[in-house]
């Protein structure tokens, strides 16, 4: 895990600390609101496809009919 040393914090300017601070705060408040589902989260992200189908796509019996 990366760490941000005191002086690295230190020598940001205070609005460059406080939009850090805000982007903490979405991603905490992103993964406590969100289900966290990984195989379905790396699907949308690296697929050139529609999002509504990921779910389909990881179905268990879509991949029986591909094997």
């Amino acid at each position: 895990m990366q760490t941000i040393t005191e002086q690295d914090w230190q020598d940001l300017p205070e609005y460059a600390q406080r939009e850090i601070y805000d982007f903490f705060l979405f991603i905490k408040w992103r993964i406590v609101t969100t289900p966290l589902n990984h195989d379905a989260l790396e699907t949308r992200a690296f697929s050139n496809h529609s999002a509504n189908t990921v779910e389909d796509w990881l179905n268990p019996s879509e991949d029986e009919i591909w094997t």
